[in-house]
């Protein structure tokens, strides 16, 4: 059962000349019914075919049209109502499409529809999906999406038929489109399909197209062996454990551009790669932007397989440590616990940054298994250490848990993550996160900075690294940073012992 739906938004305007009063809402809008309480219009009347929740006089748990003096709902026996909300297919009572068929036989007829074989039945490998789609918590969103998008019904059209194989390989001789990845990670979230890395696989798919845009045979050559035994090799056995987050798969895609325009712009010199020299180096760092910096990894990997002299790399420069004042922190942190114009889930990312200094990549793959919520507290695991969060966030974090977005569709119902994502079976995309924060004018990587430094003069900065999660290096360089007096602790605890 479903929570009660928001009316819907009113596009007519009332006239008090044409229309009478209604008994409900009391503006002038079309009567749609004459109830005990009076006329009801026809916007108060669809939302009261809509309205689940619990009868205030029988207790009564299903739908609950009708309201009692005081304006609390009552079920269709309580509140008399001449109104038929039961399905005539599967006989339950419920949100109700047309002709007495409620919005999830809709959504099953039209699914198996779509993923039906000639013989009109859909085959066994492709019925997962269809249980899946059918089972979402919201039918008519479901309905909704097919609707009112060509391609979901295009390719569920071409699975259900056979013009296309359930297969990996057949979905990526489709075009690249939001539809099929979507429909592929669905079908692998409920086993059509066997699992895979989805940016694992895309980058190698990029790297494939990306090696068009080398304008030598012998140019190409080079980027393929960089890119296939270098960065896939390293994604691979990231993907092997973890997941390939988004950072390292940006990093690869980021190095392999700025090699492909290094080759490229030695080969407008005239020059081969094997011929680069240092004046070569230092002319294509000084004469482009700051992103030429990224070839360095290329460099060292060229150097390393021989295929350059033994020329002096630039070193990548990181770029400042940025920080904001502790007065601009504290007021962040008040901002994020008692003003609601971000959404819940950005509010409780920005906390666990500003509180406990945890970085964005770290907060968005928390799991449910991560946090504990009791009637007197709430807790986080940052690391190997549960963490009871202070009044207000732990609030905001009870309310997260009880509505999380993105899980009312057939991807994410029973999704693993705290914060799912849009894509089946993933959680929510770090950039979105950091993205919705600097619109809201808190620079994650500045106040992350602050808050270390701020953690590191009150604590240990090796007790801070175990209890939040970062190496004792960093919590060190934090600590260094500051001008604590802690930076002597590693020292001193072993000559105390």
């Amino acid at each position: 059962m479903s929570a009660t739906r928001k009316p819907r938004r009113r596009s007519q305007t009332p006239d008090p000349d044409k229309h009478h009063p209604c008994a409900r809402c009391k503006d002038h809008y079309p009567t749609a019914a004459h109830w005990p309480e009076g006329p009801v219009c026809t916007y108060c009347y669809q939302t009261a075919k809509r309205t689940e929740g619990t009868c205030t006089a029988c207790g009564h748990i299903g739908m609950v049209p009708g309201l009692d003096d005081d304006h609390m709902p009552l079920c269709l026996r309580c509140s008399g109502l001449p109104l038929d909300l039961t399905c005539n297919r599967c006989e339950t009572e419920t949100w109700l499409a047309k002709a007495n068929t409620c919005w999830r036989c809709l959504l099953d007829d039209i699914v198996r529809d779509l993923l039906s074989g000639p013989d009109g039945v859909v085959h066994e490998s492709l019925e997962p999906l269809a249980t899946a789609i059918v089972a979402m918590p919201r039918a008519n969103s479901g309905v909704t999406w097919i609707r009112a998008n060509p391609k979901v019904r295009e390719l569920l059209g071409a699975l259900g038929d056979g013009s296309v194989d359930p297969t990996h390989d057949a979905l990526d001789a489709l075009p690249r489109t939001r539809t099929v990845e979507y429909l592929r990670a669905l079908m692998v979230e409920h086993s059509v399909l066997p699992p895979r890395d989805r940016l694992l696989a895309t980058y190698e798919q990029w790297l494939h197209r990306k090696l068009t845009t080398t304008v030598d045979d012998d140019s190409r050559k080079i980027i393929e062996r960089f890119g296939r035994w270098h960065h896939l090799r390293k994604l691979r056995e990231h993907a092997a454990t973890d997941p390939v987050s988004t950072g390292p798969f940006l990093r690869a895609k980021q190095s392999t551009t700025v090699a492909i325009s290094f080759l490229n712009w030695l080969n407008e010199r005239g020059t081969a790669l094997a011929d680069c020299s240092q004046h070569d180096v230092d002319a294509w760092y000084a004469s482009g932007p700051s992103t030429r910096q990224h070839a360095e990894r290329f460099l060292y990997w060229a150097r390393s397989n021989k295929l350059t002299p033994q020329l002096s790399i630039p070193r990548h420069t990181t770029g400042k440590y940025e920080l904001v004042g502790e007065d601009e922190r504290l007021h962040i942190i008040r901002a994020l616990l008692l003003h609601d114009d971000l959404p819940a889930v950005h509010r409780i990312a920005g906390c666990l940054l500003t509180l406990y200094g945890q970085s964005i990549t770290r907060i968005v793959a928390l799991t449910m298994d991560d946090v504990r919520a009791t009637i007197s507290a709430v807790s986080v695991k940052l690391a190997d250490t549960w963490v009871d969060l202070p009044e207000p966030i732990s609030h905001l974090l009870r309310d997260h848990l009880t509505n999380r977005p993105n899980t009312s569709t057939a991807s994410n119902a029973a999704s693993r993550w705290l914060f799912p994502g849009a894509m089946p079976g993933e959680h929510l995309n770090r950039q979105t996160v950091i993205d919705a924060l600097r619109h809201a004018c808190i620079p994650s990587r500045a106040v992350r900075n602050s808050t270390w430094q701020q953690l590191v003069r009150e604590a240990p900065p090796q007790v801070l690294a175990d209890a939040l999660g970062i190496s004792a290096i960093t919590a060190m360089h934090h600590a260094e940073r500051a001008g604590s007096d802690w930076s002597r602790y590693a020292s001193t605890r072993a000559g105390g012992r």
